[in-house]
């Protein structure tokens, strides 16, 4: 986004610290730069008073002002990029440093591939810890953020406010600071060892203009708390949705399961799987720079792609592995990650991506379902649809739901055309009884019943909060008379498909989902560090990409008329729940207690067979509801 480069560029800067920490503030300032305290030392930890301050005094002759933690260690070439970067983007808000674990810091790695020194934002949090502003747009910010200090961190902030006001982001590659390693006074060690994703004291694209910028990245592959994800754009839109990358590559018709298998990469397969998507998104989506090639592969300057891939395997371990355990195994890592690129960039540059690697969605041979142990003689499927794939077409139904946003998006991820609800094709219904606060029975009856008229087929989404109040149930509990209003209601809707395949689900969660509940109480209350009470039943989760898949499993194995339940298979009590958020998102203590538990529901029949597990671990998706009530909900 090249702006004006003869407009007239006066860069400010300062240093934001605790008074523990003004030495440091002072050595890093180096008398050039203003030193900026914090105002209420004694007050609760957070970074948003004091760089809620050093916005708000930046010199009146000032067009553009950075500011800079106190633990930062800045590049040979710090002033003057920063100055070139403000002359050729004079409009935007320039990060010159992003975590090497975040999404930016994977769109950090996609501009190296691709020979830019700047990439957009990737639509999270904004880097705060040094970051440069327009003056006007500092200003804006303060005035919005006044009176805001006691909801989201600083840099959850800065990021939803520069959206609302239409400010590009874009972020440095590579970045002009480093973060050192200093105890953090705001709380957050518990993220590990915090460095960027590629940084140099010099600067190896001296010969590059700051106007080399990469804006256009619908996915961005990285490697997070040991999982391989990606971020994906959702077309139209300023929205991004998290997948696993073996899902957004299995939308290619490629199966990341016998990938990683013959890569051999041991234990760190889901590293080499990550940077095996960066590369067949970078040469996919045709990123490479043609004036900036190593060797003729279309990729940006070596020694830059280079420590970009260094810094992958640390990154995506650094919230479990201390910095001397990271040290042991960088060099390991390092080579996962430039096998992982390698081969997605090789195998990605074949003509006819699946026919090559012979694992097109028509072609996929079925996935191997286990022995039966329910039954000797399990029902014989027939397929609601031939194969997974663009030659497919289903429906989805049901009232507007984060569940059904998701299943519209997961069905089109695999290939699949979504045609109007009354076409004829099967149907993929969702009725949000049991778990969504907004459901009404008759309403849902009555579009069930429309979803499943003149006895169409397809799958229908009902809740096992159909079961009575036992011990232990599974999909031969017999639920009728109804126990309760809601499990009756369950009936009603369920009586309405009767040659649906039915799945029971446990509590879905999950990015959308509504905010209300233990469940999003908890990550809230951690995501805001703001501690208290939390009571409620003890819960058998289901995330969203797991009910996705065990649709895409009815749809192709799945039996008419017959029942599966879709659960985890640990019931977990509001301790328990408390613990894996704490883990997630941000330790808290919290004070949890029990509501008389329902059933334990038994799981068994749909992974024998649907060959459907429970593939998202509570890590990785109360983590990502966490960022997505950060960077998309509307929570204030």
């Amino acid at each position: 986004m090249p702006g004006d480069v003869n407009r007239g560029v006066l860069l400010s800067g300062a240093v934001m610290a605790h008074p523990q920490r003004r030495e440091a503030a002072a050595r890093l300032a180096g008398g050039v730069l203003d030193v900026v305290t914090d105002p209420d030392p004694a007050g609760r930890p957070s970074a948003f008073r004091t760089s809620l301050l050093a916005w708000s005094s930046i010199p009146g002759d000032s067009t553009h002002h950075f500011l800079l933690h106190d633990d930062m260690v800045l590049s040979s070439t710090f002033f003057q990029r920063a100055e070139r970067a403000a002359r050729a983007m004079p409009h935007a808000a320039l990060a010159l440093f992003a975590f090497w674990n975040s999404r930016n810091g994977a769109a950090v790695r996609q501009g190296a591939l691709a020979g830019a020194r700047w990439v957009a934002g990737a639509g999270e949090y904004t880097p705060v810890a040094a970051l440069l502003l327009p003056k006007e747009v500092a200003e804006g910010y303060v005035e919005w953020a006044a009176g805001r200090g006691d909801t989201w961190p600083d840099d959850v902030l800065m990021g939803r406010y520069l959206r609302q006001a239409g400010v590009p982001v874009f972020v440095a590659v590579p970045s002009l600071a480093e973060h050192e390693d200093l105890a953090s006074l705001v709380d957050n060690d518990f993220q590990g060892v915090r460095r960027s994703p590629c940084f140099f004291t010099d600067d190896p694209l001296a010969g590059l203009g700051e106007d080399a910028v990469l804006d256009d990245l619908p996915v961005i592959p990285f490697f997070k708390r040991g999982v391989a994800q990606c971020a994906v754009r959702v077309p139209g839109s300023g929205r991004w949705r998290d997948l696993r990358c073996e899902d957004y590559l299995a939308g290619l018709g490629i199966d990341a399961g016998a990938l990683v298998a013959r890569a051999g990469a041991g234990a760190h397969g889901a590293l080499w799987l990550t940077a095996y998507t960066m590369g067949v998104v970078h040469r996919g989506r045709g990123l490479g720079d043609a004036r900036v090639v190593d060797g003729g592969r279309g990729l940006g300057d070596a020694r830059v792609v280079d420590e970009a891939l260094a810094t992958m395997g640390p990154g995506g371990l650094c919230h479990e592995l201390s910095g001397r355990e990271l040290g042991r195994l960088s060099a390991e890592l390092h080579e996962v990650a430039r096998a992982g690129l390698e081969a997605g960039l090789h195998d990605a540059a074949r003509q006819g991506l699946e026919a090559s690697l012979g694992t097109g969605p028509a072609d996929r041979p079925p996935r191997a379902v286990p022995s039966p142990s329910l039954t000797d003689h399990p029902p014989s499927p027939v397929p609601l649809i031939a194969a997974l794939g663009p030659s497919a077409t289903v429906a989805v139904s049901g009232a507007e739901t984060f569940v059904r946003e998701h299943l519209a998006h997961a069905l089109a991820d695999r290939g699949l055309r979504l045609a109007a609800g009354d076409s004829g094709v099967p149907v993929v219904h969702v009725c949000a009884l049991g778990w969504s606060p907004d459901a009404d029975p008759e309403e849902e009856l009555r579009l069930a019943r429309a979803a499943f008229a003149g006895g169409r087929s397809g799958v229908l989404l009902s809740s096992v909060h159909v079961y009575p109040q036992r011990k232990w149930v599974d999909e031969e509990t017999p639920v009728s008379p109804a126990a309760t209003p809601l499990s009756r209601a369950l009936l009603e809707v369920e009586a309405a498909a009767p040659g649906a395949v039915v799945l029971r689900l446990g509590e879905p969660y999950g990015p959308g989902m509504p905010q209300g509940g233990p469940v999003a109480d908890l990550v809230l209350r951690s995501s805001l560090n703001r501690p208290a009470p939390v009571s409620g039943r003890p819960v058998q989760l289901v995330h969203v990409q797991d009910v996705a898949g065990a649709v895409l499993s009815s749809l192709e194995r799945g039996v008419a008329g017959r029942v599966y339940n879709i659960a985890g298979r640990k019931r977990l009590r509001m301790g328990e729940l408390a613990e894996a958020v704490s883990k997630a998102v941000r330790p808290m203590d919290v004070e949890t207690s029990d509501e008389p538990p329902g059933p334990l529901v038994n799981v068994e029949r749909a992974g024998v067979e649907l060959g459907w597990r429970e593939g998202v671990t509570p890590d990785y998706g109360l983590h990502t509801f966490a960022q997505w009530l950060a960077y998309e909900s509307d929570r204030p």
